[in-house]
């Protein structure tokens, strides 16, 4: 009868030990932020419902999802030689890299208006920020954070 008490005590600590290590470990990952992932489908949703009537009259959602996939590229051919050097921390400045797009878009779509493109860029600004993607590190603090954005 001993045996079966004991038995019994020990499967209930291992349990309880099991519980606390696992709410432990719950309790420290919550605080931890997300890693902001780009949805591509997900964007082209978010941004289109977000542009201006104007431009909705005049673009599809293929040409959102062009403008997005182009400005990734233009992104990375920008700063392709930074990466290679190591440099993680490679600013660039915005009215270049929408110079860049535009000028893309002049090339390859040039049933796009330059507004529109400009609309769309502005409408991922919008997107990156909603999926936590830039921001100030307040932003990233969550619901309980100072910005209270949730994001």
């Amino acid at each position: 009868m001993l045996a079966v008490v004991l038995v019994a005590v020990a499967v209930v600590l291992v349990v309880a030990i099991a519980f606390y290590a696992v709410g432990r470990e719950v309790v420290l990952l919550e605080d931890r932020v997300q890693p902001a992932v780009f949805e591509l489908e997900e964007a082209i949703v978010f941004i289109a419902d977000r542009l201006p009537d104007h431009v909705t009259a005049r673009v599809s959602l293929d040409d959102v999802r062009w403008v997005l996939i182009a400005d990734a590229e233009v992104l990375e051919e920008a700063t392709a030689e930074a990466v290679a050097r190591g440099d993680d921390d490679e600013v660039l400045d915005e009215d270049g890299a929408v110079g860049r797009v535009l000028d893309r878009a002049t090339d390859e779509r040039p049933d796009l208006a330059d507004e529109d493109v400009v609309a769309i860029l502005d409408a991922r600004l919008a997107y990156l920020q909603e999926i936590g993607a830039v921001g100030s590190e307040a932003d990233r603090a969550g619901p309980g954070g100072p910005a209270g954005t949730g994001a």
